[in-house]
């Protein structure tokens, strides 16, 4: 209270001169049509300026939950487009009846699981990426994350709450992957630049153009085949000379990656249970 009282005197004079400062323009507004007019058009342009203001404060801090509901749409999409080929493939097949494709139409393999990143490093040589999807989603390891452009990588653990994925991003990261002419040789970052990549033991005899689109070749349970990686920048000759290593840009901007899908494969466990079978 003394401090108050002490603030109070000391700046009596400035207290004073903004009382009447006020009350000078209270009356010259009170007194003064003109004047109140003006300051009515002055209130309303603040009032409007700082609602604006709101407002864009209001949608900037929804645009994490609108940002949320467009990625869950888009899973949604995807796993849709992914029935229907299936459905489709299974018709074009003649070997299959109507009512296979029918029931084809009804089981999904593939599911897809929206997810945010949390924490991610795309500059050191062993890259990891945090998603805010654990087991309680039924998120487990080996399962593939796709950007909405193409491949990201690989569920390596998970917690309950949380996934670390190992991505393209890191020489310990290896999927088999296809030119269009089918050709294929596993994906393998050199620890060098975000943005490439290279398709190694391709064979020299190989028929593929620069800006050929790369993509998954399905013989993994990770990824559905034909899945987008990157486009074909560049071709050097590998130690062995049978083999060509193709420069790929990649289609997912890691630098910017914010929102990514799991894939879910349904049998996945099932083909690895059995595969295990047979090996020596």
């Amino acid at each position: 209270m003394q401090n108050l009282f002490n603030f109070i005197v000391k700046n009596v004079h400035w207290l004073l001169f903004l009382l009447l400062l006020f009350l000078s323009v209270f009356l010259l507004i009170d007194h003064s049509e003109f004047q109140r007019s003006k300051y009515l058009s002055v209130a309303d342009d603040v009032t409007g300026s700082i609602y604006t203001v709101t407002n864009g404060f209001q949608s900037y801090m929804n645009l994490k939950s609108a940002n949320e509901d467009l990625t869950k749409k888009i899973a949604e999409l995807e796993t849709s487009v992914f029935e229907y080929q299936q459905a489709l493939a299974s018709r074009n097949d003649t070997n299959q009846t109507a009512s296979v494709a029918i029931d084809t139409l009804h089981t999904l393999i593939y599911q897809f699981i929206p997810a945010q990143v949390v924490d991610k490093n795309v500059s050191r040589l062993e890259n990891y990426i945090t998603l805010n999807k654990g087991a309680n989603d039924g998120i487990t390891p080996d399962m593939g994350v796709l950007s909405t452009n193409g491949i990201v990588g690989v569920v390596m653990k998970t917690s309950s709450h949380f996934s670390i994925v190992i991505p393209v991003l890191n020489p310990k990261f290896r999927l088999n992957c296809k030119l269009k002419t089918n050709y294929s040789g596993p994906l393998v970052w050199d620890g060098k630049d975000a943005q490439y990549t290279y398709l190694t033991e391709i064979p020299r005899h190989a028929i593929f153009q620069i800006g050929d689109t790369v993509v998954t070749s399905g013989y993994s349970t990770i990824f559905p085949k034909g899945l987008p990686v990157g486009t074909i920048v560049s071709v050097q000759k590998e130690k062995n000379d049978n083999y060509n290593s193709l420069k790929i840009k990649l289609f997912t901007n890691f630098h910017t990656l914010n929102t990514v899908t799991i894939v879910k494969n349904e049998y996945q466990r099932e083909q690895n249970e059995l595969q295990k079978t047979i090996q020596p």
